[in-house]
């Protein structure tokens, strides 16, 4: 959108520390990004984490990741069950289990802590981005950024816009992406 200012993302929430969330953290501390990963309790947390170290590992005995780039990229993903720590974050991508009234409980849960303008993506790739919408008291700012996996290998990202999501909303899907330097494309929030 034109009218709208850079929405560079600053510090992202991510919601499901799953193979799509760890993904995503993963990603995003790549790009700089700070990442607060959550998941229901601690252990689940870390082991979203330790995908990021994984991966890293695996870089340095490649020669391409050097000890204090991991150290870097690992201190900018915080994992906890503590919804608080999601205060601050400007971006929060959602990546809970394909279940709506899962995804509904966490939405509300979310949007009592965050701020007023952070934007609320789903993850989702089967759900309605507009009928997840609902659960959302700023449906403006409800948007769906669908990573495909594996998130670290996979170049396109679909930007799922709802009827009501706004223009802020997709600017800030598209700079995200971007900040990732994947391939974002704007989808219908329609099954073909």
């Amino acid at each position: 959108p034109k009218d709208v200012p850079d929405q560079r993302v600053k510090k992202l929430g991510v919601l499901g520390a799953g193979m799509m969330g760890a993904g995503s953290a993963l990603v995003s501390a790549q790009a700089g990004i700070e990442v607060v990963l959550i998941d229901r309790d601690q252990e689940a947390a870390d082991k979203g984490k330790a995908y990021t170290e994984t991966y890293l590992d695996k870089g340095m005995k490649r020669g391409r990741v050097t000890a204090e780039k991991k150290e870097a990229m690992l201190g900018l993903i915080t994992a906890t069950p503590d919804l608080d720590q999601l205060k601050g974050c400007d971006l929060i991508i959602e990546a809970v289990f394909e279940d709506p009234g899962v995804k509904a409980e966490m939405t509300k849960k979310v949007e009592a802590i965050i701020s007023e303008d952070c934007i609320f993506a789903s993850n989702t790739s089967t759900l309605p981005i507009t009928d997840l919408a609902k659960a959302s008291s700023r449906p403006e700012q409800f948007i769906g950024i669908h990573f495909f996996s594996p998130v670290e290998k996979m170049l396109l990202v679909e930007i799922i816009k709802g009827k009501e999501t706004g223009g802020r909303a997709v600017a800030k899907s598209l700079d995200d992406v971007r900040q990732l330097r994947k391939t974002p494309i704007v989808v219908h929030d329609a099954r073909f």
